[in-house]
């Protein structure tokens, strides 16, 4: 009798643990880990998509995880096509030459959506005060510095200077990183920078406190086809921010995507959480987010707005 009762009570265990076993399976099979890219280790894209890794995973159902993207928008459109990642933080250039086809792309990325802009890049071009250029025909025969060889912003901003008579033939012309150039420009062996620095950018801030600067600008009858040539561009005024005197300078969106492929839940979800604790938001990314509204900002955004993010802007009234 005794052997018959502790069978049955090994049976019951038995079942009882496979019961649990399954249980436990059917639980983490339910949850769905999502990828965003980003940039860089230290980058403000970086920060930003570290943030909205928390909030998502804090606030919904999901686990989300931010990876550095040392390719930036190119690598992050290819880590989504191929599944590695759902979201990431990309800009307008890039995105818009995916979509066309052009550059690395062999032909037109048709699947990328849009959820919200995340802040505006400006893209200055700066020189010392004392340099005497006011111009971008001022640059010529001078010592320039732009984004590297292939980065899509330094390519199309070597064109729109080439449209001032300023080549690599005349001028000498560093395709080089953005921290490299700023402390070249700070040392005194640059007389002009031409890269998104933009609202209270970190390098833009240590150049400003070192040297005497000013933002210069370029000649409408060659910017007025630039831009129809880069949509993605628009002018805005800058300067003040810095004291210093505003003047035009081109911005364009920094913003998340996802695919066209996302459920509409989810990315009603991942726009939501990032807009309803948009306090936070500011308070830890406090460079970039004061010229940032919790609204659908989509200039310069050259591809579709997902339905999904639409339905949360159009909750809110910030779309019709």
């Amino acid at each position: 009798m005794l052997k018959k009762g502790f069978l049955l009570a090994m049976i019951l265990l038995f079942a009882s643990a496979v019961l649990f076993a399954g249980g436990s399976k059917d639980k983490e099979e339910k949850k769905q880990f999502i990828q965003i890219k980003s940039s860089v280790l230290g980058g403000t894209w970086y920060a930003a998509g570290s943030v909205w890794a928390k909030l998502i995973s804090d606030n919904t159902k999901y686990i989300a995880t931010n990876a550095a993207s040392p390719g930036l928008t190119n690598e992050s459109i290819t880590r989504m096509l191929d599944g590695t990642a759902q979201l990431a933080v990309v800009d307008g250039l890039a995105v818009n030459m995916a979509v066309k086809g052009e550059g690395e792309w062999k032909k037109p990325v048709t699947e990328i959506r849009a959820m919200f802009g995340l802040w505006t890049a400006i893209h200055n071009i700066i020189v010392l005060e004392k340099s005497g250029i006011n111009d971008i025909y001022g640059l010529k025969g001078k010592n320039v510095a732009t984004y590297v060889e292939g980065e899509p912003d330094g390519e199309a901003f070597m064109e729109l200077m080439a449209m001032h008579g300023v080549t690599p033939q005349n001028t000498r012309i560093l395709r080089i990183m953005k921290n490299d150039a700023t402390r070249m420009m700070i040392d005194g062996k640059l007389d002009c920078m031409v890269f998104a620095f933009g609202h209270g950018h970190a390098n833009l801030k240590e150049l400003t406190a070192s040297r005497a600067i000013k933002f210069i600008f370029g000649d409408m009858k060659h910017i007025d086809p630039w831009l129809k040539k880069y949509p993605v561009y628009y002018v805005e005024k800058f300067g003040k921010e810095f004291a210093k005197e505003d003047a035009n300078q081109f911005a364009g969106p920094y913003f998340m995507i996802c695919l066209a492929s996302m459920p509409d839940e989810q990315a009603y979800l991942f726009t939501k959480v990032w807009w309803e604790n948009y306090k936070y938001v500011k308070e830890t990314l406090p460079a970039g987010l004061p010229w940032s509204e919790p609204q659908n900002n989509m200039n310069g955004v050259p591809v579709p707005i997902h339905p999904g993010a639409a339905k949360y802007f159009k909750e809110i009234g910030a779309m019709k």
